[in-house]
């Protein structure tokens, strides 16, 4: 089954929000890797804190999605094997009724020579 556009959306929102953190932590880097100690203002800490939320709950809901679709997926193989054991069964009984009728002509054609 191939991944339609949503899985693909999500896979964006993941990536999206790993690429903002990489960044905060670069930035976050930068002033210890020169030696600054710039401390951060509560309004950077405030916001620092409502990227993070936002984050992680980007990344819970991508994690209920994926799990749905998994479930979904795994609901479909199941119905599928279903299916194909149904339609296997009746092939073989079709297959076990025409051997049968093949067996029955044959000893009629037998009993009449």
């Amino acid at each position: 089954m191939p991944p339609d556009d949503r899985f693909l959306a999500g896979y964006d929102v993941i990536l999206s929000s790993v690429a903002i953190a990489a960044l905060i932590g670069a930035i976050a880097l930068a002033p210890m890797a020169s030696g600054a100690s710039i401390p951060s203002s509560p309004a950077e800490k405030a916001a620092t804190a409502e990227l993070n939320r936002n984050i992680l709950a980007a990344n819970a809901a991508e994690e209920a999605h994926a799990k749905a679709r998994e479930l979904q997926y795994q609901e479909q193989i199941r119905q599928q094997a279903s299916q194909y054991e149904e339609q296997k069964r009746r092939w073989e009984q079709q297959q076990q009724q025409y051997l049968a009728l093949l067996k029955n002509k044959n000893n009629e054609a037998n009993r009449g020579r």
